[in-house]
């Protein structure tokens, strides 16, 4: 398997005018493909922070986080957004006016994949996460919390990346939904062969985990692997 996200001593600042707040400090680490890994930890012990570099939402304020071997400053994030990671959230975050299937089209359009073969995808994505047909046509607000969980990750498989960053994915599920999300994200890591990386409070996820972390002010330990 290889590396295919690496921490180096990745810190984080954040800087106003008048203050500032270490966030993350010398966080070494590796993410893998054909691993599901958990990064747990108290609220505003920096979790959230280390997940929005690995989307490339941000870039670190000291050490390198690598993607292939990349610096993640040195390359084009929207794109690396676009083609190559994908995040997934509590609140779900789909598209309220379009339809369950045009919603996971909605990256393949934006790589400008002809419509046809973006529909035969999104069905095939759309049936990978266990959700009928009956359910393509509906809008988002029309289905249940679970069911609108597995069209946002049919949708991060439609981006056609490796990575899926997920941030307390669980967190608005009862039970039984909450067991189905954690089953399709190991699946993603173990059969489809994606990096999948899951900030949660929820002991359940990290017990499925293949690695687990703990963080606490912005210093990440491991737990198990």
């Amino acid at each position: 398997m290889d590396n295919m996200i690496t921490a180096e001593g990745v810190g984080y600042t954040y800087r106003s005018k008048y203050l500032r707040t270490r966030a993350l400090s010398e966080v070494t680490c590796s993410f893998e493909r054909g691993k599901i890994y958990a990064i747990t930890g108290k609220s505003g012990s920096g979790k959230s922070t280390f997940l929005s570099l690995l989307a490339g939402l941000d870039v670190p304020t000291e050490g390198k986080l690598l993607v292939g071997g990349r610096d993640i400053r040195e390359i084009d994030r929207d794109k690396y957004r676009m083609e190559q990671a994908s995040v997934i959230y509590q609140a779900f975050h789909l598209f309220p006016l379009l339809t369950v299937l045009e919603n996971v089209m909605f990256p393949m359009q934006l790589r400008h994949v002809p419509k046809k073969e973006a529909m035969a995808q999104a069905r095939e994505f759309l049936g990978k996460v266990g959700l009928k047909e009956e359910l393509f046509r509906k809008m988002p607000g029309m289905i249940s919390g679970g069911e609108q969980q597995r069209v946002a990750i049919a949708r991060a498989m439609a981006s056609g990346g490796q990575i899926l960053l997920a941030d307390e994915p669980t967190g608005n599920l009862d039970s039984q939904n909450e067991k189905t999300i954690v089953e399709l994200l190991c699946k993603m890591a173990h059969e489809e062969n994606y990096v999948v990386i899951v900030v949660t409070h929820n002991e359940k996820v990290a017990e499925a985990a293949d690695v687990v972390y703990w963080m606490l002010d912005g210093v990440l330990e491991v737990v198990r692997e």
